[in-house]
């Protein structure tokens, strides 16, 4: 199939006219500015320029879903055999109707429960399962499952930190090698970015209909999203809950055909050993909860294709679908060890580009690397992952400091007025409370203490003379905060790799090199 491919534009036999002129014209008035052009696209990650105001759609079209009700759903990994079954009837009574379970939380026992439940529930025809996960789980009954063995996800791609065109491109790729068997789903991870998601979506439509016009092929898969826990954090675990909220709400919206919702703690049980009833219990619900408000309530998916004419959505969708269909082609053309080789490349270079960013704090992660709550101690130890998340590596080291039986406080030395010093000060309290040290109040006077970071808080001009004060204190570490070159003293300031300072302090407290 691969040399007879068509450009994807030939999908489009008509180009429709969106009022672009008369936008433009408003937004310039609006903004009071002469030109668009600084400000309708950006770099996006390394893969060039991308829409941020659209100016035309060029193409529109609506994408229809195949499902006229999406169901309410339901995620679990961690599972307690004398508990299961209670959750399963709650969630069912909640509203519930499709289930996802990771594989390997699954045994013959637990799953024959689960079965039981299901087959015995009065709406047994409206429970979908989706089982996740590469291993093989016996099921018999009547019951609609779904295994990802029959599914076509593209995890190598996303779960190494791709990009959404990595992604798409290599999920076209497997469709058309499986087409002839039939697959029931194609699926992709949502992240916290709402609106690619919702193009992201569209895109995979515009593909697959794509695909199956050139194969001809009739019966077309459904569209599945599942959660991307990429930008999940352990610290501040209810921040999940938002993270949960955008991708769920951006796949109704979508018209995805079948949404996952995961509950916060999930990511301590994929990466973690720690059993937290209270939190497993509330994290459950609230995964329930978010997937029956924002369908069964707020009706996010009553409407087939929200995004249809949207200026900014049609442009994003069409793009995404443009580029994964020029790559998925090289993909295609290389034999299965040449493609992963020449896929992880490129899934590095991004996945390189994306922990950068949040090194930089380019993109904040609250609580994480910006906004931290110092107070916040997890005492548990992480299991070792293949997948790629951006905030385990800030995660790490703060769990070294943990483990820390006599942890150094971080002392502030000032010279000046304070209240002009106020902005330094705070970046200095946020800086070392993302490893959980303990900030003390800034003084004029430094303490006797030796167990101690130094850092030195002053207008630039003023630190020569702070520092002759302080090159006879014995300290842990010596910091000033600012753009300015002092023997013995290291410089913290905005714009930098916070995580390399930071890991360099942590692993001289804990004696690694």
């Amino acid at each position: 199939m691969g040399p007879s491919l068509k450009v994807f534009s030939d999908l489009f036999k008509q180009e429709f006219n969106t009022q672009g002129e008369e936008w433009l014209s408003t937004m310039k008035s609006e903004l009071k500015v002469e030109t668009l052009d600084n400000l309708t696209a950006k770099k996006h990650l390394d893969l060039g320029n991308w829409p941020t105001l659209s100016l035309k759609a060029v193409h529109s079209q609506q994408m229809n879903s195949t499902t006229s009700w999406k169901k309410a759903a339901q995620t679990y990994y961690h599972i307690d055999a004398f508990k299961i079954e209670l959750s399963l009837v709650d969630d069912l009574e909640g509203g519930a109707r499709a289930f996802f379970f990771h594989k390997d939380s699954l045994n013959t026992e637990i799953w024959a429960l689960i079965e039981n439940v299901f087959k015995s529930y009065r709406c047994a025809d409206e429970i979908e399962v989706y089982l996740l996960g590469k291993n093989e789980i016996k099921t018999n009954s009547a019951l609609k499952v779904f295994d990802e063995n029959q599914m076509i996800f593209a995890r190598e791609a996303h779960e190494q930190g791709g990009h959404n065109v990595h992604e798409l491109a290599l999920l076209t790729c497997k469709f058309i090698e499986a087409i002839e068997s039939g697959p029931t789903h194609l699926g992709v991870f949502l992240d916290s970015h709402f609106f690619k998601n919702i193009a992201k979506v569209r895109a995979l439509k515009l593909l697959i209909e794509k695909v199956c016009r050139e194969s001809g092929v009739k019966n077309t898969p459904q569209v599945i999203t599942l959660n991307s826990y990429r930008e999940w954090t352990l610290y501040e675990r209810y921040s999940n809950m938002l993270r949960n909220n955008v991708q769920v709400a951006s796949g109704y919206i979508s018209g995805a055909d079948v949404i996952q919702s995961s509950g916060y703690q999930i990511i301590f049980d994929l990466e973690t050993n720690m059993d937290d009833q209270v939190h497993n219990e509330r994290s459950l619900r609230m995964a329930r909860n978010t997937s029956h408000i924002l369908n069964l309530e707020s009706t996010l998916g009553l409407v087939n294709d929200a995004a249809y004419g949207s200026y900014h959505l049609e442009n994003l969708s069409h793009q995404y679908a443009e580029a994964a269909w020029k790559l998925m082609q090289v993909l295609l053309s290389f034999d299965p060890v040449k493609r992963a080789v020449f896929l992880q490349a490129e899934v590095l270079k991004v996945s390189d580009l994306r922990l950068n960013r949040v090194k930089t704090r380019k993109d904040v992660l609250a609580g994480i690397n910006d906004y931290p709550d110092a107070k916040e101690q997890l005492g548990l130890t992480l299991k070792k992952v293949d997948t790629f998340r951006v905030a385990r590596i800030f995660e790490e080291i703060r769990l070294k400091v943990e483990s820390l039986k006599n942890r150094p406080k971080v002392e502030i030395l000032f010279q000046g007025d304070l209240g002009l010093l106020n902005n330094r000060i705070n970046f200095i309290k946020n800086y070392f409370e993302l490893i959980g040290l303990e900030v003390i109040e800034p003084t004029h006077a430094p303490s006797i203490a030796e167990n101690k970071i130094l850092v030195l808080c002053a207008k630039d001009e003023d630190y020569s003379e702070l520092a002759k004060q302080t090159q006879n204190q014995k300290c842990v570490a010596k910091y000033l905060a600012g753009k300015v070159e002092v023997s013995g003293f290291e410089m913290i300031h905005a714009g930098q790799d916070v995580y390399q300072v930071l890991s360099q302090l942590v692993n001289k407290l804990v004696g690694e090199k």
